[in-house]
């Protein structure tokens, strides 16, 4: 992947081009008429498949169905589901329209979807049956007009999505909504320091222009290394930008798909097997059980040629411990942030160049800042990434003030993590300037956590840090003073606490450690770095 260095600025290689429609939904639907009767998705839980010609009608059809419930150019629609047959046809059905399309994860509590549906302000709601009664109980007295329900269930009122993909449309007559580029097409959720997800905005040209890298991505590595990929397997859900991103551009480009709507040990492995899965997609997690779990061995895994790896930073024994068990030369790392449309950095490299997330992607600068005095940095000298990308956000819905401050005067955007470059321009994150924790991928924030625990009244002061785990990244993990005369306050009651009122990610899966007094600097900020000092000291003395 050719890289420059000027200036102590990487350069990627030159900008791939995109279609001149500037329109993301105009190009999957002719991508999708091309792709015709090939198979396009395939459930590896029961075998079902679909076609992209299906897809196509489908889409068609549910798109004719919204515009006649009223849906216009520049509405909300939210989705939120595990991954499912629908939800692709739903998402496009959406993007036809001219809607903007919001994503939900399935795992959010009642605050935090209440939280984005007030940010948003959606007029639709497609959901699958898991999440139902939250979505119904959230969107009262909202923005909120109708209901669409996914399955064969009315588990709640609302319209059923099998009856509005009933009506047969002519897709040769159908004519999508006329976009303009820098139109936004979707709002992807990232978590800020207050805990609360925000609303990232991605254009179409964002969308469009990270379709084009996807795809020069795979043409580089399959050429370069002389592999054959016919199919991917699409675990990481598609409700999460790395797991929609990546799956609309691989659809894209006609390979198929096998999906999982949940990740089950023997499953995962059975269905790389039986359906001889080429290129796969993971998270660290993932990556750890591949290297380490005994299962794995009973398995016939020749047939992956291409793992990608992201979301967290993977170690490089782990990535080397893969590569031995699958037989490949190494898994390619990744490096990203939602408000640059995900990739920044994919190791296209030939030669093993383990801990590295790569070098940057087409058409993009990354500058490393020393935090303290705001120059750039040389080769193997760490500071904070800051991005310069056509994949930038167009800001975060709702937060002009939030997405202001997340740029420099040149145009670069923030990141928060800590890394450096080689002499060959590629790069290795070693920790992040921002406090949030990454858990399984997802960003928790301490002081979200923090608020909780000194809602409990038992607790004084509280303090929250990510304590590291070799699979999940970071464990949430709380230090706590107890209010006098609560000396009674256990452990388990604070997990428990916290647990009820906040998503999986967000659970104190650290533990809590109590303390006489939480580390502050004058002006009472908590200091993590010495609460990371204290966990490390726990750790020893608990050996």
């Amino acid at each position: 992947m050719a890289v420059s260095i000027h200036n102590n600025i990487v350069y990627g290689p030159e900008e791939r081009q995109i279609p001149a429609h500037l329109s993301y939904p105009q190009f999957l639907f002719d991508q999708l008429k091309k792709g015709g009767d090939k198979v396009a998705l395939i459930c590896g839980e029961t075998g079902n498949s679909v076609s992209y010609k299906d897809i196509l009608q489908q889409s068609v059809n549910l798109a004719v169905s919204l515009q006649k419930l009223g849906l216009k150019k520049g509405e909300v629609v939210a989705l939120c589901s595990e991954n499912r047959f629908e939800f692709p046809v739903a998402a496009l059905a959406a993007m036809y329209c001219g809607a903007v399309l919001s994503t939900l994860n399935v795992t959010y509590s009642p605050g935090e979807i209440t939280h984005i549906l007030k940010i948003t302000k959606p007029k639709i709601i497609f959901t699958s049956p898991i999440t139902a009664h939250n979505m119904q109980d959230c969107s009262e007295g909202s923005s909120v007009e109708k209901i669409v329900l996914f399955g064969d269930y009315d588990v709640i009122p609302g319209l059923m999505f099998k009856d509005l993909v009933k009506e047969q449309a002519s897709v040769e007559n159908f004519e999508l909504a006329d976009v303009s580029g820098n139109d936004t097409l979707a709002v992807m959720c990232s978590s800020g320091t207050t805990g609360l997800p925000k609303g990232v905005m991605l254009t179409h040209i964002n969308f469009l222009t990270l379709s084009q890298h996807m795809k020069y991505y795979v043409d580089t590595s399959t050429e370069s290394n002389n592999i054959e990929i016919k199919n991917f397997l699409a675990l990481i859900p598609w409700f999460h930008a790395y797991g929609f991103i990546t799956t609309f551009g691989v659809l894209s480009f006609h390979l198929e798909i096998v999906f999982l709507t949940r990740f089950e040990d023997k499953l995962f492995l059975e269905t790389i097997q039986n359906y001889k899965v080429n290129m796969m997609t993971l998270v660290p997690p993932l990556a750890v059980f591949l290297a380490k779990h005994p299962l794995v061995l009973k398995y016939n895994l020749k047939c992956v040629n291409e793992v990608w790896c992201g979301a967290a930073p993977l170690s490089a024994e782990i990535q080397n411990a893969v590569s031995q068990r699958l037989g490949i030369n190494f898994i390619r790392q990744g490096y990203g942030l939602t408000e640059v449309t995900m990739a920044c950095c994919v190791d296209l490299s030939t030669k093993r160049r383990l801990g590295s997330c790569g070098t940057p992607a087409p058409g993009m600068k990354i500058k490393v800042i020393d935090i303290e005095t705001g120059k750039r940095k040389g080769v193997g000298e760490e500071g904070e990434l800051w991005i310069k990308s056509p994949l930038r956000m167009k800001g975060y819905m709702g937060d002009p003030a939030a997405s202001e401050a997340l740029l420099d005067q040149e145009g670069y955007v923030r990141t928060g993590d800590i890394g450096h470059y080689d002499n060959e321009g590629a790069f290795y994150i070693v920790d992040r300037l921002k406090e949030l924790i990454k858990y399984n991928g997802f960003q928790v924030a301490p002081a979200e956590l923090e608020a909780l625990l000194l809602q409990h009244p038992g607790v004084a002061e509280a303090g929250v840090v990510g304590a590291p785990h070799e699979s999940a990244g970071e464990l949430p993990t709380a230090f706590v003073v107890r209010q006098p005369g609560a000396a009674a306050v256990t452990e388990r009651e604070l997990q428990d606490h916290v647990a009820s009122k906040v998503s999986t990610a967000k659970h104190l899966k650290g533990g809590v450690i109590f303390l006489d007094d939480i580390p502050k600097n004058a002006s009472g900020k908590i200091l993590r770095r010495e609460l990371k000092v204290l966990l490390k000291t726990h750790k020893k003395s608990k050996l």
